[in-house]
């Protein structure tokens, strides 16, 4: 019965991690709100730089969100906006 749950909690992980990357992804490139006006170069620059991070820095949440926004903000201020 234990290797029934744990392969159960695994699928149930493995399909919420694809659901959130699917959200994530539509709305990188379908941007809502204040996000549309940035181009879709920085925002796909963004996550990239973040999962660098995530993983550089051991696999750590808070440095790949703080290298997602960075390279937002460095983006716009590059481009003027």
């Amino acid at each position: 019965m234990r290797g029934c749950c744990r392969t159960l909690i695994i699928w149930v992980r493995a399909v919420a991690t694809a659901i959130l990357t699917g959200v994530v992804s539509k709305i990188v490139v379908f941007a809502p709100g204040a996000l549309a006006g940035t181009p879709l170069a920085v925002r796909l620059a963004a996550p990239a730089a973040g999962m660098a991070a995530f993983f550089l820095m051991r696999r750590s949440v808070f440095a790949g969100v703080a290298a997602g926004v960075l390279a937002i903000l460095v983006g716009m201020w590059v481009r003027g906006g």
